[in-house]
């Protein structure tokens, strides 16, 4: 039993920590200033679908408690923003997949829609999970 509560207050260390449990978006500012919190009602839209997002610049902040060393986030950077000099972002479905890459500053509602449009977040949306 204690192993088990100990396994659940992990912090994340990668983002496969997060599959099956957390759709992901991760956010890639051209610079933090361009970053401002979600007001409540986004909040709990984001609660809603199950959304842990990540600001990723010089330094990384979260919705979510992490563990995410300076490498890591490194190779997050090269594998999803590719490159960009642009205010870019990823949505990561359940399922780890990237689901969506757009080069701009986030865009809440895109990304509700998207979301609400997965077969998965249907299914939870009749469960009464959302």
């Amino acid at each position: 039993m204690l192993f088990i509560i100990l396994q659940v207050q992990d912090k994340p260390k990668t983002l496969e920590d997060l599959r099956w449990k957390n759709r992901v978006v991760l956010y890639f500012p051209h610079d933090t200033s361009s970053w401002t919190f979600p007001d409540d009602s986004i909040s709990n839209e984001i609660e809603e679908r199950k959304i842990k997002y990540f600001v990723i610049s010089d330094t990384a902040f979260s919705n979510s408690e992490m563990e995410f060393s300076q490498a890591y986030l490194d190779k997050l950077k090269i594998r999803y923003k590719m490159g960009s000099k642009l205010d870019s972002w990823v949505l990561i479905g359940l399922d780890g997949g990237a689901k969506v890459r757009k080069e701009e500053k986030i865009d809440w509602e895109y990304i509700f829609k998207t979301i609400d449009a997965m077969p998965m977040r249907q299914s939870e949306i009749r469960r009464g999970g959302g």
